[in-house]
């Protein structure tokens, strides 16, 4: 049995456990540490909360995957914790196991959506609006994350290289930037997604009576035969 299957515990446990090994085993960190980056760059694939992350480093601590040292020149004393040769062990496994995790799909965002056709079209248009807000801050924090890993300003990604020889270094700032690249293109398509939804409320023009339906791109609706042959949905100037 591998060494971080003799732990059953939920995937969402699992999945920060092994985010910090991650960090961990590149930077060096105090809890304080963690936190905050968790809760900037480094939550961009994974957010967490300083108390969900202090539990789980004690826990990685009684288990040895990590051993947590006094900071003697921090006035606070804050313990700064090292991965250990069996806790590399456990990341490795994990990164590398055939059967890679898909957890359940569980999108409240578009749970909501779904049921909002009951809704006035103006419920409906600043829902669309806050999640095309949202995506839009994202972008452009994904896109700076992974413009910083292309250019070599990324803080964590110079600890990383600094321990990689030479000649892996660009293979290893390929990697590293292939997955922010992912998440920039997660938020350009849920914003294209929003302005999609926006286009064709416009077009509908506040009426739910003999919609078009949307198709993938709601610039080129299908015309249902119940409905009048002439109408059609326009794209907003937001969206051309």
């Amino acid at each position: 049995m591998r060494i971080f299957e003799l732990t059953a515990e939920p995937a969402s446990i699992m999945s920060l456990r092994f985010a910090l090994l991650g960090f961990i085993g590149t930077t060096p960190a105090s809890g304080y540490t963690l936190g905050r980056k968790f809760a900037d760059g480094a939550g961009a694939m994974w957010e967490a909360l300083p108390s969900q992350i202090y539990p789980e480093l004690r826990r990685l601590e009684q288990m040895g995957w990590i051993t947590g040292d006094v900071d003697g020149s921090d006035l606070l004393r804050r313990r700064v914790y090292h991965l250990t040769d069996s806790g590399r062990q456990a990341l490795t496994e994990w990164v590398e196991a055939e059967e890679a995790e898909h957890p359940p799909e569980r999108n409240v965002e578009l749970v909501r959506f779904l049921f909002l056709d009951r809704s006035d079209f103006g419920v409906i248009q600043r829902h669309a609006l806050r999640h095309r807000a949202h995506y839009v801050d994202r972008l452009a924090k994904w896109r700076s994350e992974r413009d910083d890993i292309a250019n070599g300003k990324h803080e964590r990604m110079t600890d990383r290289l600094r321990a990689t020889p030479t000649r892996e270094r660009g293979f290893v700032t390929g990697m590293k930037w292939f997955a922010f690249d992912g998440l920039v293109r997660r938020a350009e398509m849920e914003i294209e997604w929003a302005d999609s939804v926006l286009c064709w409320l416009e077009g509908l023009q506040g009426s739910k009576k003999d919609s078009c339906l949307p198709t993938r791109n709601s610039r080129s609706p299908v015309i249902p035969e119940s409905a009048p042959k002439g109408r059609t949905v326009q794209p907003s100037k937001e969206t051309r």
